[in-house]
């Protein structure tokens, strides 16, 4: 699919399921999501990936280290509804043990560039929580911008948006 200085991404395979189902149900990982994943979930969720890849050309990818094929974490897009309307969605999740090391801001800086350079795509919208400090600065450093604050997965959110600046507003 496309590449980073360090990473490798692609698109998810049935040879991911054991790594997905390790980051998936890390408490650490996962407590600003919905919380950890069973083995069902896990396998629900690749389902939704893989229905996400035919029917909208884009999805969570697989994000692994150049060099060696290591597998990172996931990281992508998937169209949600917030306060009724659809937008890219953006997010990643990085393994507990690459953290601290830039991944998460290489993986998001390669995303936002191929969802607007390859993709067009007009903007990207990710929900994360307030305390989620790391992620914020991420967000922050892409030129993201807090919009609104919704409640999702029973607890209170942060909405940041970014748009394609390639992109004309039609007035």
């Amino acid at each position: 699919m496309f590449d980073s200085d360090r990473l490798h991404f692609r698109e998810i395979t049935e040879g991911d399921r054991k790594s997905l189902e390790d980051l998936f149900s890390d408490p650490a990982v996962m407590r600003f999501a919905d919380g950890t994943k069973t083995k069902i979930e896990t396998g629900e969720w690749m389902e939704q990936a893989y229905q996400d890849y035919r029917s909208f050309g884009v999805g969570f990818w697989v994000a692994e280290k150049r060099k060696n094929g290591e597998f990172v974490g996931q990281c992508g897009f998937r169209p949600q509804k917030i306060k009724g309307q659809i937008h890219m969605g953006f997010g990643y999740l990085l393994a507990r043990s690459l953290w601290g090391k830039g991944y998460g801001k290489e993986a998001a800086y390669a995303c936002k560039n191929f969802a607007f350079d390859q993709l067009a795509i007009d903007g990207l919208t990710s929900i994360i929580h307030p305390k989620n400090v790391p992620s914020i600065k991420i967000a922050k450093s892409l030129g993201m911008e807090k919009q609104a604050s919704i409640c999702k997965h029973r607890q209170w959110m942060d909405v940041y948006r970014l748009e394609n600046p390639a992109c004309r507003k039609v007035t």
